[in-house]
């Protein structure tokens, strides 16, 4: 008997190309993160005398000396190695990990959705995808193609799964943030916290996020023979994470 054939739409495509259109200049800010040189105290030295002056036109009646241990306050901060870098480029770098974050995100629940949906009209029960389309986003990866491939094992534990776990605890953090709160000085709302790492653990991970939709697809092309789930082919030009290669 021949084999079925199918047809499936691909929006995903439009994820797919605006994630790696994401790379190249995410590759240029860290390039210009790792060759960053901070500005020696000297060069803010004209900076410091003009603040210095505007406030003792605004504040003439106050010691210039009380001024002067504000305004030294001030710019050893403004001129600190890590401010100048965070000034610089923060803006950037976390434009750049939002937008990452959900877009791959967005692009791996797609990719699931996409194999749970040609496996299950393959193995002819096309009418659970209701049903495991609603599921937990992680849990489709671990579990979900074993309904239509019982053979289907996916790696917890490994890198992969490490960086799927991440990728959407980080997602979460973004997309159900809530702000702390209080209220005549007691706290009325325990908010949830999208917190920050340091800028090269953040690359490091963006790095990961980038590569996991197309390691889990390669992934999922070797783990299930039939039918053939050819999604995800091309990845140029987003570089494999190199812990997803252990």
């Amino acid at each position: 008997m021949a084999a079925t054939t199918f047809s499936h739409s691909a929006h995903y495509s439009y994820l797919d190309e605006a994630l790696r259109a994401q790379w190249p200049s995410h590759q240029s800010l860290v390039a210009d993160m790792d060759s960053f040189i901070p500005k020696p105290k000297e060069d803010f030295a004209e900076a410091r005398k003009a603040e210095l002056e505007r406030l003792q036109a605004l504040n003439p009646t106050t010691p210039v000396e009380q001024l002067a241990v504000f305004v030294d306050q001030q710019f050893a901060f403004l001129s600190s190695d890590w401010w100048q870098f965070h000034n610089l480029f923060d803006k950037r770098h976390i434009s750049t990990y939002i937008t990452v974050v959900m877009l791959s995100h967005a692009l791996c629940e797609a990719l699931i959705n996409a194999i749970l949906a040609i496996g299950l009209a393959h193995s002819g029960s096309p009418e659970l995808f209701t049903i495991l389309e609603r599921a937990d986003f992680k849990q489709k990866w671990v579990v979900g193609p074993q309904a239509f491939a019982p053979k289907y094992r996916f790696p917890t534990g490994s890198a992969l799964h490490e960086t799927l776990n991440q990728l959407a605890r980080v997602r979460n953090a973004i997309v159900h943030l809530k702000i702390d709160l209080e209220y005549g000085g007691t706290k009325v709302l325990e908010g949830s916290a999208f917190e920050r790492k340091p800028y090269s653990e953040e690359n490091k991970w963006l790095r990961r996020f980038f590569s996991l939709p197309y390691d889990l697809a390669e992934f999922t092309r070797k783990a299930v023979v039939e039918p053939p789930l050819m999604l995800l082919i091309g990845r140029e030009p987003i570089e494999v994470a190199p812990e997803h290669l252990t």
